[in-house]
Formats: structure tokens, C-alpha cells, sequence
């Protein structure tokens, strides 16, 4: 008679390779729920309007999810630190004047150069105030919103500063295919904003510091450093897509992103970043950004008025706090059990 062998499988094998590779798959599937919900939503808006899926209007979208991704990013490394700021309308505002100032008398690279140096002393900053002076973010950069504001409206004698250069409004505007250069921009800083999140010194910081301050301090890591940088990172994202924003709109002015904050801050906690801190989801801030653009976009060519879209962001921002918050809760559960 054959003898059969009992011998158990090694454990990890072939065995488990299936099944790991499936919940893997079924975990990001889970976590990244709103990749269907913007697919679902695409399909339905072009079924209803085709004229969605037109060349111009899915320009026009990537645009729209690019100008409010530049700027998510930069504020997913902040929420990721249990930070916050609400200036993003000034930044934006000063930086793109700036541009329209300088640009007759230099380069479109000088000026874009400034426009950066600005974000990143604007975010220096509020980086300090919170750090050093010890104000809450939240009303630290609320402070400073409307010092930026005054600033751009001082600066600007309250007037509108055209963008005199076509090449400039080449370079910020132009696509390849019908796909513009900022997403290809928006798509390379989520990366570079994904890598420093989780693969560096500082990353991991700022993810300390976001789930345990405390802790974070007395493990000996240089949270303060680490926490005035991801202002200056966040302030240098703000400007970039102030950059982009004036070659957009061909002309800067101190109102020119007014409310653009909250654009910002729904995109990311949308995506799946929570605003308590401790970490952070570049992936789910695209995917936010573009189902936000998707979303204004479908209410548009719906002819849908515009103060339903504030209705609208609110309900899915409150939505997606709500679901975060019950999958958190859940977490904790499983952890105590």
C-alpha cells in the first residue's frame, strides 16, 4: 500500500501565497473605496452628459483636480503631523502677484523662482508661530490668511495684475495631448510627497509626532525641526500651484483663491487622511482631487447652480469624516481584542 504524506505545507509557500496576495489586494481595494466611487461617477456623468468625455472638458478637469492637488499635497504632510493651515488662499494669492510684478523685468524661470521663495517664507512663517510662539495651527494660520490677504490687497491697491506674458501662459497651460502639463506636475510632487512621507528620516517625524507629540519628544526625535519643515514644504507646494492657478486665469488679485483652502482640506480628508493625525495617503489625495473635480464639473454640465456644489462638498466631506471615523473606531476594536 502507498503511504500518503502527512507532512505539512511550509508555512508562507505556495500555500499562503494565494491567499496573502488576495487579502493584499482586498485591503487596498477596501481602503481605496473611492477609486470606485470616481469611476462609477465618470461612467454615469458621461452617460447622462457625453459630452463629458470631450477632449476640452476632460482638460478642463485635470486642470481643476491639479490646481487643488498641488496644494493637497502639501497639506497631507501637515494633516499627517496633526497640523493644519488655513492660509492657503494668501500663499497662493501673494505668490501669483508676485509673478505678475516681476515678470515684465525677468525670466519666466526668475519668476517662478520667486513665487516659490515666497511660499516658502510665507510657510516659514506660520511654521514658527505654531512652533515657537506656540499658537494653535488653526488659529495661528487663520491669522495669517488674512495677514497674507492684506498684504496681496496692499500690494495690489486692490487691483487686478494682469499676466502679460504669453509665454508664461504657454508654459502653465500647455498639454501634451489632452493632458496638461500641471497633472503630469501634480502627479510627480504626490510622488516625491508620497517618498518623503514614508521612506525619510523626516517622514517618519512628522507620523510620530502625529499619532504622540509627546512620545515623539521623548523618543528623542527633532520634532520641532521636523515640524517648522512641513510648513515650508506645504508653503512651497501652495505657491506651486499659485503658479499654475495665475497662468490659468491670465491675471492675479488678492481674492483670486478665497475659500480655495477648504477645496484643499476636503481633498485630503476625503482620500483617506485622517485629521487627527499620525498618517497620510498621497494615493487617496489624487483620487480626492479628482473626484472633487469630476464632481464640480458633472454639476456644471448638469446646469446644476453653484451653491448646491457647497452643499454637495460639504455632505461627501462630512460623509467621508464619518466613514473614517467608524473604520478607526473599528481598528481600535480589533487592536483591543
Amino acid at each position: 500500500m502507498t503511504a500518503i504524506d502527512t507532512t505539512p505545507a511550509p508555512t508562507g509557500v505556495a500555500n499562503d501565497q494565494g491567499p496573502g496576495r488576495l487579502q493584499t489586494v482586498l485591503h487596498f481595494a477596501s481602503r481605496q473605496y473611492l477609486v470606485a466611487v470616481l469611476v462609477v461617477l465618470a461612467v454615469a456623468v458621461g452617460i447622462a452628459k457625453p459630452s463629458f468625455w470631450g477632449g476640452g472638458n476632460i482638460e478642463n478637469v485635470l486642470f481643476q483636480a491639479s490646481l487643488v492637488g498641488l496644494a493637497a499635497c502639501g497639506m497631507t504632510l501637515l494633516i499627517a503631523g496633526g497640523l493644519l493651515d488655513l492660509s492657503v488662499g494668501g500663499v497662493i494669492a501673494v505668490s501669483a502677484i508676485a509673478i505678475g510684478t516681476v515678470l515684465p523685468s525677468t525670466t519666466i524661470g526668475g519668476a517662478i523662482v520667486v513665487a516659490l521663495a515666497i511660499g516658502v517664507g510665507l510657510g516659514l512663517v506660520n511654521g514658527l508661530l505654531v512652533t515657537y510662539v506656540r499658537i494653535a495651527p488653526f488659529i495661528a494660520t487663520l491669522g495669517t490668511l488674512y495677514l497674507f490677504l492684506g498684504l496681496a490687497f496692499i500690494w495690489t491697491s486692490g487691483k487686478v495684475v494682469p499676466i502679460t506674458s504669453s509665454n508664461y501662459r504657454a508654459a502653465t497651460t500647455e498639454t501634451i495631448g489632452r493632458v496638461p502639463y500641471v497633472f503630469l506636475v501634480f502627479l510627480v510632487v504626490a510622488v516625491a510627497a508620497y517618498l518623503l512621507l514614508s521612506r525619510t528620516h523626516f517622514g517618519r517625524t512628522v507620523r510620530a509626532f502625529g499619532s504622540n507629540e509627546r512620545a515623539a519628544v521623548l523618543a528623542g526625535l527633532p520634532v520641532a525641526r521636523a515640524k517648522v519643515l512641513v510648513f515650508v514644504v506645504a508653503g512651497l507646494c501652495f505657491a506651486l500651484s499659485g503658479v499654475f492657478m495665475a497662468g490659468r486665469l491670465s491675471s492675479a488679485e488678492g481674492n483670486m483663491a478665497m475659500g480655495f483652502e477648504m477645496d484643499v482640506i476636503a481633498a485630503v480628508v476625503v482620500g483617506g487622511t485622517a485629521l487627527r493625525g499620525g498618517r497620510g495617503t498621497m494615493f487617496g489625495t489624487v483620487v480626492g482631487s479628482l473626484l472633487f473635480a469630476v464632481l464640480a464639473n458633472a454639476l456644471n454640465l448638469l446646469g446644476v447652480a453653484s451653491y448646491w456644489q457647497y452643499v454637495l462638498t460639504g455632505t461627501v466631506l462630512v460623509v467621508a469624516i464619518a466613514i473614517g471615523a467608524r473604520r478607526s473606531a473599528a481598528a481600535e476594536v480589533r487592536g483591543a481584542g
